[in-house]
């Protein structure tokens, strides 16, 4: 009798596995990801003040919100004009890539996904799941080049959204604080 059971659970599985493997389809190539809006810089960051021997420069991208959809961030320098479309190389300015896990919107009750203010610093416990993060780009190597070519630089970061759900905004997905240079010696 214990056979008999395990033999129908078996055959059930296999057929939910089936049924499941029916509902998943790949996605066309145009439906596997999104374009957002493109963040240009306002200000183009001085880099004459920079030390002549540097090691290493990295840009961070200060207090990112995370709360919406996954996409990588292509960061570009000195190219207003990148597109999704833009070749990830050197010649196009391409300093270097983030990646935002994010949480696809709140599905909670109301108050659930806000951020609560600032903890004593001696609170043991956790920081909210949705406070803002910091993504840094190591891109010495593409500010020794823009620095070259000029005294400053304009970042240019195409947002390519990956994962979605109808909570999110894909029209505005990247939104930070503002954006730090720092050079090593």
């Amino acid at each position: 009798m214990v056979t008999k059971r395990r033999t129908k659970r078996r055959s059930k599985r296999a057929s939910k596995t089936k049924s499941v493997a029916a509902l998943v389809t790949a996605k066309p190539a145009q439906e596997a990801y999104r374009v957002s809006k493109v963040y240009t810089s306002p200000k183009s960051i001085p880099i004459a003040e920079l030390p002549a021997d540097y090691s290493r420069a990295d840009l961070e991208f200060i207090r990112i919100d995370h709360s919406g959809a996954s996409y990588e961030g292509r960061v570009f320098l000195n190219n207003p004009g990148a597109d999704e479309n833009t070749p990830t190389v050197e010649e196009t300015g391409y300093a270097g890539s983030f990646y935002i896990f994010g949480h696809g919107g709140c599905f909670g009750d109301v108050g659930h996904c806000e951020v609560n203010g600032k903890k004593d610093a001696f609170d043991p416990r956790p920081s909210h799941p949705l406070e803002p993060i910091r993504k840094v780009v190591i891109a010495t190597a593409a500010i020794k080049r823009a620095a070259a070519q000029s005294k400053e630089i304009g970042v240019t970061v195409v947002p390519i959204v990956v994962s979605w759900t109808e909570q999110t905004d894909l029209t505005n997905v990247m939104n930070f604080d503002h954006i730090n240079l720092v050079a090593y010696d």
